[in-house]
């Protein structure tokens, strides 16, 4: 049957269908695909940018290129899913960023990461507003906001699933323990390997700790001999220092195509001066005593944590699982000069990832329909659940044939409220999805699986505020009204997100990161989860006001204010890595803490201004 298909009325007897949950069920599966396809790629960041070689400010670019396309192309996709239909546009959306999304994975160069990212914003700019015009048309106005949270929920269900699912994919992936080896790819800067070696050694850190435990293991000529290459390599690694230059915010070079042998990033050149004593080095990485574990107190993935304990009471491990554990605690040691080994998992997941999106997409096409009236599987007795008499009021006074009211958009307080909102939001807020596992790795040392399960923990207390704020919002409206109703969640949720942040300041001032000091990433963890959860108690307020003000133009309302907050987020990583650079300090994350504090008062302050009580076709007629 088409979708010009008619429904029957119903009969007395006759029961309500579910067609209804069912196409918020397809919607809620798609939002977890979203998040899972545009958050992975944090987790895996780090493999990714030292497999093509980037820089922290390409990887910077990397992130914020995403939500530029994405912000940018809000309207237009939401204008055209108002205009030819939901069920197709988006069907064409998720096939078209799944097919991105697996390409990535075969990318073998910055250029071309860099625009399939852009093409894949792009095409997961509709789905949200999208989904809000098929709620619109699937729910009566009194469930519109707890079917909103619901599709929400399935977003953040996703930014969980995302780290969780791709550590374990990329752990699954490397498969055997013969890629622990070292091989020369796996020197990223085997300059700076050796300097470690020169000078004198404090012991203070579990690096100075392996480094006397090492040259206590060599004879003295080697000892020797290596201490004379450490000395060449530190004056060489000061000379590359004082001669480097400043990295730009934007090099267009970076976007243009390159094509042929360049395309590939060269295998980093180890310096014949140097290679003999790197050679020695990576030889002894399956020697069993290269490190002394009881001396050095290294925070080892899981797996390495396991053939450790094993080796402790068994002593019973082979060489390849020798090679392992020493490999895991080496990158532990040496995170920006040897490569993880982990690394080659990157691409598969990335690609299956890609086949998952194809299949989600088919499922929604069989489903959806763009009516309830054109739906085959939908009777006349649903019709009357969907079509309450609120809705059929409301939808009475709707345009039959609107144009696109630019100047309700760009004169009307209330929207510029609600666009600025998001935009500081999402600001603060991308931190947790993006930076997190960065921030966790470069001042905590925390290996892959536990950095997964900590930046899951914040995504996944969001969707317990997206649950409880979508109850909130429909609560707020029945005791407060329509106005009071709408801004009160979302004003207090914007003030308590930048409390989160502010806890994570008092605890940096409090406590200083030690590997003895193993529970401090948790506490970093609860104020970040405080943020998040704060964040996804407001979403379905501000579903709520574009659904209540839209009227016929809600996809396009909701783009708009989408479109803002995802011009916060692609300038988010850019400011990050501003205040970061490429090398950062417990100072530096202190200063975005201190930023995405101030960016949710902003957001609480311009929260304040929403007016649901002024529908959008009123103002334009006005």
């Amino acid at each position: 049957m088409t979708d010009e298909a008619t429904v029957t009325p119903p009969q007395d007897s006759e029961s309500p269908t579910i067609v209804r949950h069912a196409i918020l069920t397809v919607l809620t599966l798609m939002s977890v695909l979203l998040y899972l396809d545009r958050f992975a790629v944090n987790i895996a960041s780090e493999f990714i940018r030292e497999d093509l070689q980037m820089t922290q400010t390409q990887m910077s670019w990397f992130i914020s290129a995403f939500f530029w396309s994405y912000a940018l192309c809000q309207v237009p996709a939401g204008w055209l899913s108002d205009r030819l239909g939901g069920r197709a546009m988006m069907t064409l959306y998720i096939i078209a960023w799944s097919i991105f999304t697996g390409l990535m994975g075969a990318a073998s160069a910055v250029w071309v990461v860099l625009w399939l990212r852009v093409f894949c914003g792009a095409a997961q700019a509709g789905a949200y507003p999208t989904s809000a015009s098929l709620i619109r048309q699937w729910y009566p106005i009194s469930k519109r906001g707890m079917a909103s949270s619901l599709v929400g929920l399935g977003g953040r269900f996703g930014a969980v699933l995302a780290p969780l699912m791709t550590a374990w994919l990329i752990l699954y992936f490397v498969g055997d323990s013969s890629a622990s080896k070292l091989a020369p790819t796996d020197f990223l800067d085997p300059v700076a390997l050796l300097a470690r070696f020169d000078g004198p050694l404090d012991n203070a850190t579990p690096r100075d700790k392996f480094i006397s435990g090492y040259l206590a293991q060599l004879p003295e000529t080697e000892r020797s001999q290596l201490r004379d290459h450490a000395a060449l390599a530190a004056a060489q690694l000061k000379q590359q220092e004082q001669e480097a230059k400043p990295t730009p915010l934007l090099d267009l070079a970076d976007w243009v195509p390159r094509f042929g042998a360049n395309d590939v990033p060269e295998v980093p050149e180890i310096p014949i001066q140097f290679r003999e004593a790197i050679d020695a080095f990576a030889a002894r990485v399956s020697d069993a005593n290269l490190i002394d574990f009881t001396a050095v107190p290294v925070r080892l993935p899981a797996d390495a944590q396991r053939l450790l304990a094993r080796r402790q009471q068994q002593n019973d491990l082979s060489e390849a699982e020798s090679t392992l554990l020493n490999r895991s605690a080496l990158e532990v040691l040496f995170p920006k000069e040897i490569r993880k080994y982990q690394g080659r998992g990157w691409r598969p997941t990335i690609i299956l990832y890609g086949f998952i999106g194809i299949g989600v997409a088919l499922v929604l096409f069989v489903v959806a329909r763009n009516h309830p009236e054109s739906h085959p599987w939908c009777n006349g007795a649903e019709l009357e659940v969907i079509n309450d008499e609120p809705t059929r009021w409301a939808k009475s006074r709707e345009p039959g044939n609107p144009t696109f009211p630019w100047r309700a958009f760009l004169t009307s307080l209330s929207l510029w409220g609600n666009s600025l909102t998001q935009f500081f939001t999402n600001i603060g807020w991308l931190f947790v999805v993006t930076s997190l596992p960065r921030y966790l790795d470069n001042v905590h040392s925390v290996p892959l699986v536990t950095k997964g399960v900590m930046t899951a923990f914040p995504s996944g207390l969001g969707i317990l505020g997206l649950f409880a704020g979508g109850r909130a919002t429909d609560w707020a409206f029945h005791v407060f009204g329509l106005k009071s109703g709408r801004r009160i969640p979302l004003v207090a949720s914007r003030f308590v997100a930048a409390g989160g942040y502010g806890l994570c300041l008092i605890v940096s001032a409090l406590f200083t990161p030690t590997p003895e000091n193993w529970w401090l990433p948790w506490l970093y963890i609860v104020g970040l989860c405080i943020a998040s959860m704060s964040v996804d108690f407001g979403s379905p307020a501000i579903w709520a006001y574009a659904q209540d003000v839209g009227g016929r133009y809600t996809a396009s309302i909701l783009g708009w204010g989408n479109m803002w907050g995802n011009l916060g987020a692609a300038v988010a990583p850019l400011v990050y890595n501003m205040v970061l650079g490429e090398n950062p300090t417990v100072g530096d994350w202190n200063n975005v803490f201190l930023m995405c504090c101030g960016v949710f008062v902003l957001s609480g302050f311009c929260a304040m201004l929403l007016d649901s009580t002024k529908p959008l076709t009123v103002e334009r007629a006005s």
